[in-house]
């Protein structure tokens, strides 16, 4: 019953997450939440150079950063389809597999201008985020980078 209930909570968060809204998800992360986002990109160096080490680090630490890439995903337009949510865990422990394809449409039905296989990996404690980890294909987020760079003349 506790998985199933936290399989809905995360199809239900991301149902709001697609359209803009990120509240929810924000709502459930602990003070110290922590985000660990691959590569060399502007995503994962947003506040600090990434570290990669063999050790996990975080790329976003507490709500306010949390917020700022929050917002970055939300104006981006990216999209998550879940394909798979698997639990694993009792409440104090809880860890969450989410498989998805994450992407952005091109307007007016031109495909998607950036698309990606990525796992989400978060860790829960009596009904709080405290981390996420995200695992995908980098290059295409370092593609996408120079593609946004080129069309905003950055």
């Amino acid at each position: 019953m506790y998985k199933a209930s936290i399989r809905a909570m995360m199809r239900h968060s991301i149902r709001k997450l697609n359209p803009g809204d990120y509240r929810l998800m924000l709502k459930m992360a602990h003070p110290d939440f922590e985000l660990a986002f691959p590569g060399q990109n502007s995503w994962a160096t947003m506040f600090r150079p990434q570290n990669a080490g063999r050790h996990p680090y975080a790329t976003h630490r507490g709500i306010s950063e949390a917020s700022a890439f929050a917002d970055r995903f939300v104006e981006e337009g990216i999209q998550f389809q879940i394909e798979d949510i698997l639990v694993n865990g009792p409440p104090w422990n809880t860890r969450i597999a989410v498989r998805v394809h994450d992407f952005i449409a091109e307007p007016e039905g031109g495909g998607d201008g950036y698309n990606n296989r990525v796992m989400l990996f978060l860790e829960v404690r009596w009904g709080r985020l405290v981390r996420w980890e995200d695992y995908e294909d980098t290059e295409r987020v370092a593609a996408w980078d120079a593609v946004r760079a080129a069309s905003t003349g950055a």
